[in-house]
């Protein structure tokens, strides 16, 4: 077991960290799953352990789940003295738990900005401090890999907050490229687009904010976790993406080619004008 890598994947209840998670596996790395909620990463863990055990390729493949709320440092702090404990080793991280919700940022109860704050820019900061320090104290170098947004570094109307702390994220990720390099850990930003998830489906489930969506998106279709999954694990693979860090990675189909797709609009000419789905407004 100490000999195989070890991968650490937070967020791994949602549906791009179960995702990450299975494709780690399958590329034969031992896998920590965490999340803040305990039954639904279990359910996650007995999938890993189903599929890891039907493919060949992955035979001795490990999955340790530790639920643990990240954006409580004493419980970071147990969760990789655990991956210290069972493995010995962590060699890369994909750092995707996140919460967002949707508001006007003039009615947001502060109570939320903070949640999204504390989840999305104190919660990433913890992890990958944790995971940075675990990677140096070993001496191999390793990889982190941060989930960010294209609301990163667009405009994303009632969706302010999510995209605040999303775009703290990302100059997180390069301080740390620059800062890590000398221990030989490199980290780069995903900046996904429109993935079809929990928490997207609200909206892209309406057939006209869809079709909206599909209307503005070049490759034709909407990202799906694998899409995240699959460029998770090449940026942390030291053979294939070796020589990239610092970087951040659109995986969004061309959707902010022409800027970002407008999940909500308003007429401008019309004081206090109501916000409703963009599509109904086209």
């Amino acid at each position: 077991m100490g000999e195989r890598k070890v991968a650490l994947i937070t967020g791994a209840a949602g549906d791009i960290g179960a995702a990450t998670a299975q494709a780690f596996a399958a590329a034969g790395l031992n896998v920590v799953i965490t999340d803040r909620r305990g039954d639904a990463l279990d359910e996650v863990a007995a999938r890993l352990a189903a599929a890891s055990a039907a493919q060949g390729a992955a035979q001795g493949v490990h999955v340790m789940a530790h639920a643990c709320d990240q954006t409580d440092p004493e419980a970071t702090g147990q969760l990789f003295d655990a991956i210290r404990d069972r493995f010995g080793r962590l060699d890369c991280a994909f750092l995707n738990a996140g919460y967002g919700r949707y508001g006007a940022l003039i009615d947001l109860p502060f109570d939320q900005w903070k949640k999204h704050v504390e989840v999305n820019l104190n919660g990433g900061f913890l992890m990958a401090q944790g995971a940075a320090r675990a990677m140096r104290d070993a001496g191999r170098g390793g990889a982190i890999v941060m989930n960010a947004s294209t609301a990163a570094t667009h405009v994303c109307d009632l969706l302010g907050a999510y995209a605040a702390s999303k775009s703290g994220v990302r100059m997180l990720a390069k301080s740390l490229a620059s800062e890590l390099g000398v221990h030989r850990i490199r980290v780069n930003l995903i900046l996904p687009g429109v993935i079809e998830t929990a928490m997207t489906r609200s909206l892209i489930d309406d057939p006209a904010v869809r079709a909206d969506a599909l209307t503005n998106t070049p490759v034709g279709r909407l990202g799906q976790p694998a899409d995240i999954a699959r460029m998770a694990v090449f940026l942390c693979d030291e053979t294939a993406a070796g020589y990239i860090t610092g970087a951040e990675i659109l995986v969004d189909g061309g959707q902010t080619l022409h800027g970002y797709p407008r999940w909500f609009s308003a007429d401008y000419a019309e004081p206090g004008a109501e916000w409703t789905p963009h599509s109904q407004e086209r």
